[in-house]
């Protein structure tokens, strides 16, 4: 299909990508227009017109969307086409709760800018009829092979979204006992009439109750009794956990073959514990359920409920939860501290961004330098840490070959991490990336190639030390025995200057056009060693 913006003269059996008004009537998006269509709109003046011209091979969304509907519905979820829009309904075709997985979800909508898919809330509880979803195709034509790929794409896994029927689930309690009186009694019943009302309509029928000592093996012994009998086990414990070696948790962890969650992100409830036994789901509730109100920790266990098979993929713990209303106590009126009080940096230092640069291909070692192991971790690792125990903030890496392995390896950390999709093209490419990404806020920004594992936290911090937070047009060098080598940082005022030492400094001038703001800052033999070639890597791996 070819979508262009068209004469108007030229435009007749073109498809309109939006509806246009003629007076009172609207040409649809959609529609093919015709000749008399065009008239009416030279009349109003309309000299060019955005459209389709369609080629053999294209269809209609309608059509399209027919083919890609079924790919997406799973059991019990029916759709429903529309002759006058480029979208589809998806229908709840009996009661139940809507399973959807978040991160499917979202790997969807990033298939193309052009299909969307919207649903309602996943592990809502749904009636026959209602609406659960909506897919759109923005354009009213699409070539045949984009609808091939979508579907390619989608037949690897079972339908994206299904609807879980009602049906009664067949439950046990386990009590771990502290305290054994009347007040825990009380506690245990309230955490159970808390779990009843939140899930009502799920059908739990609580078959059993067990009660243990709260100790680790009499735990261990009462939940494996219930597991073995029972496809849904809750234990509701006589005290919080505070670290995964509690007496819960270490029950749990000895008795279960696998933990799927091991605590959820909320500060007043975080002890959720969701485990697996064979055919049978472990949920450990929270101390303060029956205290304390939280939806993620409930869509969590309707999860756990509802799933056919549960796994610590179905889990993340990346939420953020929201607070409720809360105030300070009188003491913590009285020790209010600011943050400025714990801030390492001096007051006069200067505040230097860091980018390390760990885009290269390597060439000359003839391997990916930057993931050979160096004392448990990839040589890369090195540089990204040190940049982290220094003063710099913030910290830029930039990715580019094999970037997948590399930003692996940063996920837990709270750094920033840019690809640079066109690092073939030089280092300077993965520069201007970096340095367009540093905040305004930063006098200027150290330069780290990320071959080099010896630098250290010390060693940035004496080079950040020597920038005058002043000045922002100059350059701070590395140096040793006369020779210049990077790291290098470069006033804000200088970035599109800003470049790296060369391997052959020692045979040229470097930076000579920049000699009359530059600061030399004396390195030791250490702090500068770089990788380049396959004998640099056997020298430092055996040392």
């Amino acid at each position: 299909m070819q979508i262009s913006e068209f004469d108007i003269s030229t435009a007749e059996g073109i498809i309109l990508l939006n509806d246009i008004r003629i007076d009172e009537q609207v040409l649809p998006q959609g529609h093919k227009l015709t000749r008399d269509d065009i008239l009416f709109l030279k009349v109003l003046g309309i000299k060019k017109i955005t459209g389709v011209r369609t080629v053999p091979g294209d269809i209609t969304s309608n059509t399209a969307l027919g083919m890609i509907a079924p790919q997406i519905c799973g059991n019990n979820i029916v759709y429903a086409l529309s002759k006058t829009s480029n979208s589809c309904k998806l229908v709840a075709d009996c009661d139940g709760i809507f399973i959807c997985s978040d991160d499917r979800l979202s790997k969807f909508n990033r298939i193309s800018p052009y299909l969307i898919l919207n649903t309602v809330t996943p592990y809502k509880n749904i009636k026959k009829g209602d609406v659960i979803g909506s897919i759109k195709l923005r354009c009213p034509i699409i070539e045949q092979t984009f609808v091939d790929d979508i579907i390619f794409r989608l037949s690897g896994n079972e339908p994206l979204l299904k609807i879980e029927a009602e049906k009664p689930i067949t439950a046990a309690i386990v009590y771990t006992r502290f305290y054994n009186d009347a007040s825990e009694n009380k506690h245990f019943t309230n955490i159970v009439k808390r779990l009843i009302k939140n899930f009502s309509n799920l059908n739990l029928n609580f078959a059993a109750e067990l009660s243990s000592a709260h100790e680790y093996t009499d735990t261990a012994a009462a939940i494996s009794e219930a597991a073995a009998k029972y496809p849904l086990v809750f234990v509701i414990p006589g005290l919080p956990s505070s670290y995964i070696g509690d007496t819960v948790p270490a029950a749990l962890n000895a008795s279960a073959d696998a933990i799927v969650c091991d605590n959820i992100p909320q500060d007043t409830l975080p002890d959720l514990m969701i485990a697996t036994k064979k055919n049978s789901k472990i949920i450990v509730l929270p101390y303060h359920y029956d205290k304390v109100s939280s939806p993620l920790a409930d869509k969590f266990i309707k999860m756990a409920i509802t799933k056919d098979k549960i796994f610590q993929t179905d889990f993340p713990n990346h939420n953020n939860i929201r607070l409720d209303d809360t105030k300070l106590t009188d003491e913590e009126r009285d020790n209010i501290i600011s943050p400025e009080d714990n801030i390492k940096k001096a007051k006069n230092d200067a505040h230097i961004a860091a980018v390390i640069l760990a885009a290269g291909c390597s060439t000359r070692a003839r391997r990916n330098k930057l993931m050979v192991d160096l004392g448990g971790e990839p040589l890369f690792m090195k540089a990204v840490r040190a940049a982290i125990k220094s003063k710099a903030s913030p910290i830029y890496v930039v990715t580019g070959y094999r970037a997948e392995e590399l930003e692996e390896r940063l996920e837990n950390l709270d750094i920033n991490v840019l690809r640079n999709n066109d690092y073939a093209s030089g280092v300077k490419t993965s520069i201007r990336l970096g340095l367009n990404s540093v905040p305004s806020f930063c006098d200027g920004t150290l330069l780290i190639p990320a071959d080099m594992p010896c630098l250290t936290p010390a060693y940035i911090n004496k080079m950040i030390k020597s920038f005058d937070r002043n000045n922002h047009r100059q350059l701070c060098v590395s140096i040793f025995e006369g020779k210049k080598y990077n790291p290098v940082i470069w006033g804000k005022d200088l970035y599109q200057q800003a470049d790296l030492v060369p391997e052959n400094s020692h045979l040229r001038g470097v930076f000579l056009e920049h000699s009359d703001y530059t600061k030399l800052v004396e390195a030791d033999e250490n702090a500068c060693v770089d990788i380049n070639f396959p004998y640099d890597i056997e020298i430092l791996t055996n040392k």
